[in-house]
């Protein structure tokens, strides 16, 4: 399917799905899990919106955050490699820095707010003072604004056509969604997918929405990429795969022992 700005919507739906998709396995599987293991604690069930593990502490809570901030950070570097990478590979590193660092954000002003999740442990372990949270909050909105002027600013050379950024963190942001809450749906928590998956999804990272009108002002006619994302059977296929693997494995949820 074509729209006005002639990118292949199935690329680029399957680039969003990988690139969410990875950042899901770097907080729960390189994060939690392999925290969960290196504590010497065994995985009693590891899903795409939860990891039980036998031991509970600050190292094994922070570590899916810290996952996450290490490969946006990361993705975050690779697209200033722009001249080196085709259209779908600098897409996918945007989109992956995106889907990672506004997970860590995101996630930071919810515990702090509502003193659950990741960051809930940390902050009574280190006995956070109220002021502290209030500031800790402030940050993670400021920080998580940056982040969304980052994520537009690299998508300037996508603002043309004038819809063209739009379609893009779109069908990646739904794609999200789509896969988050198909996983979900097969998890024995009551509506994980609802409950879960649709905020693990699509609210951490709705300021890709708003990246567009970022991307609209430091588009530049001398850095424009006027080309077009062509349907791409590679990044489908891969999408598929991901997008299989990650239902039937994170979906009901597997067990790892040490």
């Amino acid at each position: 399917m074509q729209l006005e700005s002639r990118d292949n919507i199935t690329t680029l739906g399957a680039i969003g799905i990988i690139a969410y998709v990875t950042a899901d396995i770097a907080h729960h599987l390189l994060g939690h899990g392999a925290a969960c293991l290196i504590e010497g604690g065994r995985i009693n069930r590891l899903s795409s919106i939860f990891v039980d593990c036998s031991r509970t502490g600050t190292s094994i809570d922070l570590a899916g955050p810290c996952a996450n901030l290490a490969l946006g950070m990361l993705a975050a570097w690779g697209v200033h490699f722009k001249a080196r990478l085709s259209t779908a590979t600098r897409l996918f590193c945007i989109l992956l820095a995106a889907f990672n660092l506004m997970w860590v954000t995101m996630q930071l002003i919810f515990s702090a707010f509502t003193r659950t999740d990741d960051w809930a442990w940390p902050m009574q372990e280190w006995r956070v003072a109220v002021p502290v949270r209030y500031a800790t909050i402030a940050m993670g909105a400021l920080a998580y604004v940056l982040i969304v002027r980052f994520i537009g600013a690299s998508l300037g050379p996508f603002a043309r056509p004038r819809n063209r950024a739009m379609i893009i963190v779109g069908t990646a942001w739904l794609g999200a969604g789509a896969i988050a809450c198909a996983a979900a749906s097969f998890d024995p928590l009551p509506a994980a997918a609802l409950r879960v998956a649709a905020p693990q999804s699509l609210l951490l990272s709705v300021g890709l929405l708003f990246a567009p009108r970022h991307a609209a002002r430091a588009a530049r006619p001398e850095n424009a990429v006027p080309e077009p994302l062509a349907r791409s059977i590679a990044w489908i296929a891969s999408a598929v795969a991901v997008a299989v693997l990650s239902v039937a494995f994170l979906g009901p949820g597997i067990a790892l022992a040490r």
